[in-house]
């Protein structure tokens, strides 16, 4: 591996490693939820229909459909989301957010978007977070299309 490639790889890490945690505790502190709850409620009360399906919300967050399905199985069992047959093919499932889900992504998006800003606005130039969007956009893109992981799963 090259300097460069290993020091980009390093800075990469350490971002994920030093931000990441604290801003999952902050989820759990004010709100009472995981961070993984957090992305999964604002994901769904984003949504412009009153349900998604399951494999649809993966692949929409970039997770593996078992995560996702052990993901809103627990959630389920709290009462932060409902799953229910799809109506077109009843081997698959919708999931839609409930009121207790809603109110807890409403009161935990206000506070988490301070701690983020306090993250990113407040450290980062404007010219900054525009290069670190690009940055993100061009290995999410690479990722997609030209990893041979993610080729062997399109054939």
């Amino acid at each position: 591996m090259k300097e460069l490639d290993s020091k980009a790889w390093r800075a990469f890490h350490k971002i994920g490693t030093s931000l990441l945690p604290p801003l999952g505790r902050q989820i759990t502190n004010h709100s009472g939820i995981s961070g993984t709850e957090y992305v999964v409620l604002v994901a769904l009360s984003e949504l412009t229909v009153p349900s998604v399906n399951l494999n649809r919300l993966a692949q929409g967050l970039g997770w593996e459909i078992s995560r996702m399905s052990h993901q809103i199985s627990r959630m389920e069992e709290t009462g932060l989301v409902k799953k229910s047959r799809n109506s077109d093919d009843s081997r698959c499932f919708d999931v839609s957010i409930t009121a207790k889900g809603r109110k807890i992504a409403d009161a935990a998006v206000p506070l988490q978007s301070k701690e983020i800003n306090h993250c990113f606005s407040e450290v980062l130039t404007q010219a900054q977070m525009k290069s670190l969007i690009e940055i993100s956009e061009a290995i999410s893109t690479h990722m997609k299309e030209h990893h041979p992981l993610n080729k062997k799963a399109d054939k």
